[in-house]
């Protein structure tokens, strides 16, 4: 019997001890366990970044996979994008995504505008929820052809990570600056106007910097670095405030009026040129900046300006439409030397009639084009070829390029002018 008992007491006492140590453990675990998921908790749960889908010309559509296709239009309120989402462009549209750092916020961390016949996926819209975290904000899309415009602006303390993907490669950006990805069947382009990003593909890895391309072939690596296309205007999203620009000085049409305001002013987080003026009678003002390239046998000269429309007292651009709130001004010398004008004017309100105002500026030179409309108080793309307009008139194509100017005109007017580019394509020789 005592050796039975103690034999049992053994039992008992090791089964004491499998017990102390399994709770010590279990205590150990759950000390370590706990700490650890509420820092992976806090690290890693995440808020959808906002991201907003407007038209600035034609139909965007946003496509999803779970519900029935929605239309965005000319002049409607932007809407909201989901990770899944597609957003499209015809060959008649053009469309803006802007991706927000956080609700309620006036400042867009990224601004794409979309070209036309042009397909984005929104993949990842992710934001930390705990500002403890430091992960970063991140924003992947796929462009499944077309062309985009990508401006990156340099909002908030946290590190970001955009992601593109193409069927030939992916982009990385993580630093504030202007890039443009252009995709077809065949190949990427990638070109950064300002700034830094990593192209990568089949297993190899190419940094751009400013003014410098790459391509990306079907199944093969980055080349590059390449020289981008030419941007004839220096300085046009004005992220260096006045440099390489004129400010025009006011002219006011009666002396007991008040000029206006003309100021680089903060725009969806990006510097941009305000104008403003409240008053009766004329009143216009502007900024130039000299040029003067020869761009004898160019074969594109492409015209993009990035434009809003707040305010306009005058309908359309005045009775004898001159009096336009946005006016784009080229002056060059034609290819057999004459000096020209190309002038576009934008308006936001206001009706063209037999009995209102003209189309075109009646009073001055020809070529004469007629007024562009745009939607009132929203960001609007326009895109014009210098010289197929011209051709389209009867004109002469350009061999020098003198100077650009960007007016605002009229009684009172509220305008804003985010970037403007004129670029340069030479003809390729067989």
């Amino acid at each position: 019997m005592n050796g039975t008992s103690e034999v049992f007491a053994q039992k008992r006492q090791r089964l004491a001890w499998f017990v102390l140590f399994g709770g010590f453990v279990v205590f150990i675990a759950i000390a370590i366990a706990i700490p650890w998921l509420t820092i992976a908790y806090v690290q890693d749960t995440t808020d959808l970044l906002p991201v907003l889908a407007q038209s600035n010309q034609g139909t965007v559509s946003i496509d999803s996979a779970v519900g029935p296709p929605r239309a965005a239009l000319p002049g409607e309120a932007p809407q909201a994008v989901n990770p899944g989402e597609t957003v499209l462009t015809d060959a008649t549209a053009t469309g803006l995504l802007l991706v927000y750092p956080a609700e309620n916020t006036t400042e867009a961390l990224a601004r794409l505008q979309l070209y036309g016949t042009t397909s984005v996926r929104i993949t990842t819209a992710e934001a930390p929820r705990f500002e403890s975290s430091d992960k970063p904000l991140s924003f992947a899309a796929t462009l499944t052809g077309g062309r985009i415009r990508l401006v990156v602006a340099d909002v908030g303390e946290r590190p970001y990570l955009i992601i593109l993907n193409t069927p030939h490669g992916i982009v990385y950006v993580r630093e504030p600056g202007e890039y443009s990805l252009d995709v077809n069947n065949e190949m990427t382009q990638v070109t950064v106007q300002q700034g830094s990003l990593d192209v990568r593909a089949q297993g190899e890895s190419l940094i751009l910097n400013s003014t410098q391309r790459a391509e990306i072939a079907l199944n093969a690596a980055p080349a590059g670095p390449l020289p981008p296309e030419r941007d004839l205007v220096q300085n046009g999203s004005f992220r260096d405030r006045w440099s390489r620009w004129v400010q025009l000085a006011w002219t006011v049409e009666r002396s007991d009026q008040p000029v206006g305001q003309i100021d680089i002013a903060e725009i969806f987080g990006e510097a941009g040129l305000q104008i403003t003026r409240t008053g009766e009678g004329h009143a216009d003002v502007g900024v130039r900046q000299l040029i003067n390239q020869d761009v004898t046998d160019f074969e594109m000269l492409l015209l993009e300006i990035n434009l809003r429309i707040r305010d306009q007292s005058l309908g359309v651009c005045g009775t004898v439409g001159s009096e336009c709130p946005v006016i784009v001004r080229i002056d060059y010398d034609d290819v057999d030397g004459n000096p020209q004008v190309w002038q576009q004017g934008f308006y936001a309100s206001g009706e063209i009639g037999p009995d209102g105002p003209p189309d075109v500026c009646v009073s001055c030179p020809p070529p004469r084009f007629e007024h562009y409309q745009v939607p009132l108080g929203q960001l609007f793309l326009f895109q014009a070829d210098l010289i197929s307009e011209l051709q389209r008139k009867g004109f002469l194509p350009p061999r020098r390029i003198k100077s650009i100017s960007v007016m605002a005109s009229g009684h009172s007017f509220a305008v804003e002018i985010l970037d403007i580019s004129l670029l340069a394509e030479e003809q390729l020789v067989e």
